[in-house]
């Protein structure tokens, strides 16, 4: 019987944010089977850390102006979304900042501790105009996997702002197939794997989590334990619509964004349902902008009408 459990593992170039990693000789046909599994679990179940609540110093709400800050507050939760934090804990964990003008606010601002750290501190907040402004905010973060809304989630604390958040720690995954020997065997494969993550996560340790979950999914095939949750179906909806994600939410220049919304496209189910063409159509919406989504949709499932 042939052991298609045994091959070798190269790590080939690896940062705090990058790897590279070989996988070979795998069985023939093993390199797309695992490739595409391990690059989808990557991008779904990696847990990570995120902002998930922010109280400010004289705002109720998220359409509150701030005296003295340059961007509005929904720009600046936006900012805020962008923050990326090593943190392992499953208990929440509020960090502060306070910051006093002028000049830019920056997530190395936030004053994290051994347990919470910024992994991005040159991450821009907001802009604060004169030597009068102060910023001041308290920060909620949250380990998790996936992602939340924020209109899911409530609080009974006066003045706390709930944001949507993105947990995943896994910016982005590649996979390449190539054919490889074993002795004069020439029906092996090399899997190549590329991992980009935040720099919140190791990328070898994130390519080691992903595998333990697939063991997990397949060991409940292999040797079924008992599940009594009850389960719900829900159906009638296809797995890529319905999305009421906002547009906020793709990483795009404020102006793209906002041009966006005016032309009727707020939502990812907007966008999905108008199709590539007619959101092209709509002004300061170029080629450029048109990639940004084409990639954070095909990332997440979506596809274009």
């Amino acid at each position: 019987m042939i052991d298609t459990s045994k091959f070798n593992i190269k790590a080939v170039k690896t940062s705090e944010n990058y790897g590279k990693f070989e996988l070979s000789p795998l069985f023939g046909g093993l390199g797309h089977t695992l490739g595409n599994s391990l690059r989808r679990v990557l991008l779904i179940t990696i847990p990570g850390a995120a902002i998930t609540r922010i109280k400010i110093d004289g705002a109720n709400h998220l359409f509150t102006t701030l005296p003295g800050v340059k961007e509005d507050l929904v720009e600046v939760s936006l900012n805020l979304k962008k923050i990326k934090f090593a943190y392992s804990k499953d208990e929440p964990i509020t960090l502060h900042l306070e910051k006093k003008g002028p000049g830019v606010v920056t997530a190395g601002d936030i004053t994290d501790n051994d347990l919470c750290k910024v992994t991005n501190p040159d991450q821009v907040i907001a802009t604060l105009a004169d030597s009068k402004s102060t910023l001041k905010m308290d920060l909620t973060v949250e380990r998790g996997v996936g992602y939340t809304l924020a209109k899911e989630q409530k609080t009974d604390v006066v003045g706390e702002i709930i944001l949507d958040a993105a947990f995943t720690p896994v910016i982005k995954t590649n996979y390449a197939v190539e054919p490889t020997r074993l002795g004069k065997k020439s029906n092996y494969d090399k899997l190549t794997m590329e991992i980009w993550t935040d720099g919140s996560v190791d990328p070898l340790y994130a390519l080691k989590l992903a595998a333990n979950d697939l063991i997990n999914s397949y060991s409940q095939i292999a040797d079924p334990k008992e599940f009594e949750d009850e389960v719900i179906t829900i159906s009638s909806t296809p797995s890529n619509s319905g999305s009421d994600i906002s547009v906020e939410e793709i990483e795009l220049p404020l102006r793209v964004t906002n041009a966006l919304k005016k032309a009727g496209y707020p939502t990812i189910e907007a966008l999905l349902k108008a199709g590539r063409l007619d959101v092209s159509k709509a002004k300061n919406v170029g080629e450029k902008s048109l990639k940004i989504i084409d990639s954070w949709l095909k990332e997440r499932g979506f596809t274009w009408k």
